[in-house]
């Protein structure tokens, strides 16, 4: 009886944790703007939660060489961003630059696609970056491009587009 008593206890306990640790975790998928065929917008980015919107909205690729976005020190939560980024396409990626100012803390992908609905085309995933960064860390560079590029200097990387995020 003793026994039982404490496996039943013991699997309430684990259904517990991984309760609370799969509710925790934030999904950016559920918040990430979508186009009208369900998938990731071009045109957004998310940092820290907030979603800001770059370049022209109508289009469903990456229309500029350049984008820049601005954010406050003050908005930052123990000097830690969070980036996620639409791939769009599947031979693409976001690389980001190498610098003593910060350092990447995790990567991950998610998929960002409407239950039932498989996707063609274009990629649906978003790629997250978790950053830490110093005080003196004035900007972040990323650049999208071809993944046969991953594994180059970051210098040397021809880009798609390039995204600077400028800390104040």
């Amino acid at each position: 009886m003793d026994l039982h008593k404490i496996l039943l206890k013991l699997s309430i306990i684990a259904m517990i944790l991984s309760i609370t640790a799969c509710s925790t975790s934030v999904k950016y998928s559920s918040i990430f703007p979508r186009n009208e065929k369900g998938y990731p917008k071009a045109n957004c980015l998310i940092i820290n939660k907030t979603v800001y919107t770059i370049g022209d909205i109508s289009l469903n690729h990456f229309d500029q060489k350049k984008y820049e976005v601005n954010i406050s020190r003050e908005s930052l939560k123990n000097n830690t961003l969070t980036v996620v980024l639409p791939t769009m396409y599947v031979i693409n990626t976001w690389i980001i630059s190498d610098s003593n100012d910060y350092k990447v803390i995790n990567t991950d992908i998610e998929e960002c696609y409407i239950k039932g609905v498989v996707p063609e085309g274009p990629s649906s995933d978003l790629q997250i970056f978790k950053i830490e960064i110093s005080d003196n860390c004035q900007s972040i560079s990323f650049k999208w491009t071809n993944v046969n590029y991953m594994k180059e200097d970051f210098e040397k990387i021809e880009e798609d587009s390039l995204l600077l995020i400028n800390i104040d």
